[in-house]
Formats: C-alpha cells, structure tokens, sequence
C-alpha cells in the first residue's frame, strides 16, 4: 500500500487532497513526489515477485529512488525516507557499503527513526560489526524504549535491556556517529557505479509531454507561457 500523497498525485488527483499535499511538500517537491511513489511500487512489487522479474523491480526502485534525491533540495522533509528506502534497495542488490551509508545517512537526517536503526543494525551484524549493531539499536532505544521491534532486535543480539534505562542519552550517542564514519569509509571501498536505467523502446506509446515523453506527471516546460522579448 502506497502514502496517501501517491493517491492525491497518482491515483485519485482529488483537488482537495492535491492542494494538501502540495502546500506540505511544496511545489518544488510534489512536481517530482510520483518518482517516489513508482519506487516504493517497485520495491513492493519485489517482494511479489521471483526470479529475473526481481531484479528488474530493484533497478527500477533505485533509479526512482536516485531521481528524487537528485531533484529534491536538501531541505525536503522526506529525504531520511528517501535514504532509508534506497538503502534497502541496495542492500538487496548485495551493496553493502552502499546500503550501510544510506542507511546511516537516514539516521542522521531523522534519528527518531527505528525501522532505519533496525535494518543498518541487522546489515551490521550480517558484515561482522556486532558492536556497531548493538551501538546503533541502544542509541534507538534511548529514543524509543518502548518500540517491540528495537527491544527484540536488541535482545538477539546480545544486549541487556535492563541497562538501557540506567545510561544517560549523552552516553549511547557516540554509537550512532561512529556508525554513519564507519558507513562512509565501507562505501568508498565497495560502492559501484549504477547502471543506466533501460531506455523504452520507440514502439511504445509516449504518456508524457513533449519535452520528456516517458513521464506522465512532469510539468512540460513548452507548455508554459514564454516571456516577451524586451523591445
């Protein structure tokens, strides 16, 4: 099931529901928002699927993912999801180094975050860095010790939940920052260059616009009123 935005953008249009989602995103923002939408329905679609078709999904997500990081500004409230969805992707594609530096990426644009500081734990443990893994669910659990799935995560892994309450949160920082440094030195060794997303084929029928035919939703600069010349 896709975000309600993705009903107002893609599905429904309501006007209602477009005008909300626009004053919310922002104009620059939801003009691009049904890339992350075709993402997250690439990345579900994975899960349905089997075999090569699975894979084909997983380019699709990422390149989806890739577009609205590369077309949003930093200041986009969504940019942690954006992270955390396309470290997934990466992390299924078997990019570690790469799914560990978005992940932690995720983590330091919205630290309230559990089900990002669940996924880079487990990529931890699956690389062999249980410390940084238990580091990084204790910094989650000082923000939300009631959360089932961070408790159960910490637990198989060794922690002792009775400790968690007795530590400052000054002390369980440190894990985090140390988690996103050990990200980005993983990324420089392992990271590689994506390759170019599969081009339609001209028999295909074009959706969009004149200026960018394959994109149904993206506003078409020549349809705009051009500004007169100065005399």
């Amino acid at each position: 099931m896709l975000p309600p935005y993705c009903d107002a953008k893609m599905g429904s249009q309501s006007p209602e529901a477009v005008a909300y989602w626009r004053a919310r995103l922002g104009h620059e923002n939801w003009i691009h928002i049904h890339h992350y939408c075709g993402g997250l329905a690439s990345l579900n679609r994975y899960y349905r699927q089997s075999g090569a078709n699975r894979d084909g999904s997983l380019r699709n997500a990422l390149w989806e993912f890739n577009y609205v990081l590369d077309h949003t500004g930093p200041s986009f409230t969504m940019r942690a999801d954006l992270y955390y969805n396309r470290g997934k992707v990466l992390q299924l594609q078997g990019k570690d180094g790469a799914a560990l530096a978005d992940l932690a990426k995720a983590l330091e644009l919205n630290p309230a975050m559990p089900a990002a500081s669940i996924e880079l734990a487990s990529l931890y443990r699956k690389v062999g860095k249980k410390g940084l893994a238990l580091g990084v669910l204790k910094a989650a659990l000082e923000k939300s010790p009631e959360h089932k799935g961070l408790r159960r995560n910490y637990q198989e892994m060794g922690g002792d939940l009775a400790a968690i309450s007795d530590k400052p949160p000054a002390e369980v920082a440190a894990p985090v920052e140390a988690a996103a440094k050990a990200s980005q030195a993983d990324t420089a060794s392992s990271k590689s260059p994506e390759p170019a997303p599969s081009t339609p084929s001209v028999s295909e029928q074009k959706i969009g616009n004149q200026t960018n035919p394959w994109c149904r939703f993206c506003p078409d600069p020549a349809a705009e009123p051009s500004k007169p010349e100065p005399k």
